[in-house]
């Protein structure tokens, strides 16, 4: 019989549905499933409880709640906390990679000992012993620095250093030392907060406060609710940038020289026909703003016209609340006198512990007696330690140890602080990454990252209230990690050095009891919040301001303006694997970064984009290419903070420039300021 064409199709669907039938062909699929699935590079998954936890971001130089939300205890996403007073929902770039961070290749995984030019895997019995012993052959002669200015494990470092008899506890550069210095200049005494919620006019000199300064997540909750209230916000600075994207106005000026605007605003102001001769030491201040600092001589220091000095000097005093918040570009190096500028600003527009106004907040209740307080440390200038230590005026620690901070990258006069620290007898580093620092050091004792332990965080810089905030591990250590708080509790014991306490949640218990705090409701994620304010008797003048350092015109040199973009990351973290998808084309082109000049200084340099040029001054030199933007001032480059790292992954290693090297401090109001520095800038 022929095969034709119906007969084909009736063998065809016989055979394929005989076959579904048969339960061999199941079988065999079943095993092919099984043998598939267990293939080794197929990627399980875990199934489980969703929760939401709460914890703290403390990544960039603000510290703020977030929430983690866990599958099956595993965290998988961090998200803003709508219930915390300075994330009310908001998350920064590095909060929002604070899960991904957690497995980043450059965690350290295990405590390490130096051994010739590598460093050698140890047990934590062994690394715990070995620095107990050397806290006992150091004596008093350890210096400390932390990078965490508003948690208790500082505290418990700083008691070790202190019952050893050591004054030597140093924070990292920041504006909270320069603001608290100017307080302190006018009478005052505690920590400067600003209530920029409450305020109707907010003028910027220089505070990128929607990119990187103060409390970011908070300030861009503020910005977005500021439009249905008709507040104003208004930049001043020599570059556009992510604040000016957002305010209602930009004004141009040279940089390093927004004090000095504070000041001649002073001068319009007190003429407003107020009379203020009854304040205290405001015929003193008078005289000395009449005297350095008129309208048209700060006109020509700044690039800001008189008609614009007067016109701002007009919408302050008429705005009703109105704020002035005075920082550097970068959100650190700003001087004791240039804070106290910005602070005289507000006094005058009677904004001190006022509603819309600076608040200024007690310090945190010190818990470890031996401990340095806050306002000490902020008074101890890391920046001329080192420095000090590298041309040989002051003498090196036999033993420095470092938590939360990375001083052989992100210090200023760079050179001479990875000198300083080179000198030093045996440094002891408690970071969770392989950062610069922990790079030179003899021993890591990594710290188990934010995500494995208890931390706390009490009134971070900027607060427009007293806060304090405490996170429990929402995870166990991923690897052979410790708290340091604990490691540190553990072998102070072992060294014979009794601090009051045995374990870190001991400490943090205490600290929520002294401020009257409830420790489960603040583990369980409900912060303490305070609206009690230090009553402060502030006078305008009680020691004479100096003039304040202006850059020098030499017709050669550029004004570097060095700010810090969170995708980039900070002085604590390199650019987390997320970040890198997020810097653009004309951010690095390959490995090399870009710094931006206007079309204007471009031509006077004979320069165009893309060329290779370096960066160069006395402290030291970069590299990168150029890239042409007119929302820059003329005589004007402005160069990232955040690049050029040697250590950490490839995710961040070897990439871009380091601009902290171009950064070199002098000394100012007892505090060293480096917030403006000059730059010439010529092909590679």
């Amino acid at each position: 019989m022929g095969l034709d064409r119906r007969s084909f199709i009736s063998l065809v669907t016989g055979g394929v549905v005989g076959s579904l039938f048969t339960p061999v062909v199941w079988k065999t699929l079943d095993d092919v499933s099984i043998w598939t699935q267990n293939w080794p590079w197929i990627p399980t998954l875990n199934y489980g409880a969703e929760l939401s936890v709460p914890a703290l971001c403390k990544l960039g130089s603000d510290a703020y709640g977030i929430k983690i939300k866990t599958v099956a205890g595993n965290p998988v996403v961090a998200t803003g906390n709508p219930d915390h007073p300075l994330s009310l929902g908001g998350i920064c770039p590095l909060g929002a990679a604070s899960v991904q961070l957690l497995y980043s290749p450059s965690r350290i995984k295990n405590p390490k000992v130096k051994d010739g030019d590598k460093f050698k895997d140890i047990s934590w019995e062994e690394a715990e012993g070995i620095l107990a012993e050397k806290l006992k052959s150091a004596g008093a002669d350890v210096a400390m620095i932390s990078g965490d200015e508003t948690g208790s494990v500082t505290d418990v470092l700083s008691g070790v250093v202190g019952k050893l008899g050591s004054d030597k506890s140093f924070f990292m550069p920041s504006e909270s030392a320069p603001a608290a210095a100017a307080l302190a200049m006018l009478g005052g005494d505690g920590q400067v907060g600003y209530d920029i919620e409450n305020a109707s006019y907010v003028l910027m000199l220089g505070a990128d406060a929607v990119g990187s300064w103060g409390n970011v997540a908070r300030n861009g909750k503020a910005f977005s609710a500021s439009r249905a209230k008709g507040v104003k916000y208004v930049y001043v600075g020599p570059a556009q940038n992510g604040t000016t994207a957002v305010a209602d106005s930009w004004i141009p000026c040279v940089a390093g020289t927004e004090p000095v605007l504070a000041l001649g605003l002073a001068s319009v102001i007190i003429k407003s026909g107020r009379d203020r001769s009854s304040w205290p030491g405001f015929a003193a201040f008078s005289k000395y703003v009449e005297q350095n600092y008129q309208p048209e001589k700060v006109a020509e220091i700044t690039g800001v016209s008189v008609d614009m000095i007067n016109g701002l000097a007009k919408e302050l005093v008429k705005s009703g609340r109105p704020l002035v918040l005075t920082a550097s570009e970068s959100g650190q190096g700003l001087g004791a006198f240039e804070a106290a500028a910005g602070m005289c600003l507000n006094m005058l527009l009677e904004r001190v512990n006022a509603a819309g106004g600076v608040r200024i907040l007690p310090w945190a209740p010190k818990v470890i007696e031996a401990a340095a307080d806050k306002k000490t440390m902020f008074g101890n200038d890391l920046v001329a330690y080192l420095t000090g230590i590298a041309d040989g005026s002051a003498n090196a620690p036999a033993m420095l140890m470092v938590y939360g901070a990375n001083p052989a990258y992100a210090m200023p006069n760079l050179t001479k602080a990875q000198a300083a620290i080179d000198k030093a007898g045996f440094v002891v580093s408690f970071s969770s990454f392989m950062d610069e620092t922990a790079a030179m050091a003899d021993l890591i004792m990594p710290d188990s990252y934010a995500f494995e332990r208890l931390d706390d965080a009490y009134s971070p810089y900027g607060s427009g209230q007293p806060n304090y905030t405490v996170a429990g591990a929402v995870i166990k250590p991923v690897f052979d990690t410790k708290p340091t708080g604990d490691v540190l509790l553990a072998v102070a014991a072992q060294a014979g050095l009794e601090l009051g306490f045995e374990t870190f949640e001991d400490v943090v218990k205490a600290k929520a009891e002294a401020i009257g705090a409830d420790f489960d409701a603040l583990v369980e994620g409900t912060p303490w919040i305070a609206e009690e304010f230090p009553v402060q008797d502030l006078a305008l003048w009680t020691a004479p301001l100096e003039a304040l350092t202006v850059p020098a015109k030499d017709g050669k040199s550029l004004s570097l303006v060095a700010p810090v973009r969170l995708k980039i990351g900070s002085a604590k973290i390199a650019t987390p694997p997320f970040g890198t998808n997020a810097i653009r084309f004309d951010e690095m082109l390959g490995r090399e970064m870009y710094v931006m000049v206007n079309g204007a200084t471009a031509k006077n340099l004979g320069l165009k984009k893309d060329d290779l040029v370096k960066l160069a001054n006395a402290a030291g030199e970069c590299k990168a290419r150029v890239r042409i933007f007119e929302g820059v001032m003329n005589d004007t480059v402005v160069a990232p903070l955040g690049f050029g790292h040697t250590a950490w992954d490839d995710f961040s290693r070897g990439k871009g420039d380091n601009v902290f090297k171009l950064l070199a401090a002098e000394a100012q109001g007892g505090l060293s300021r480096f917030g403006a520095a000059q730059v010439t800038v010529s092909k590679a």
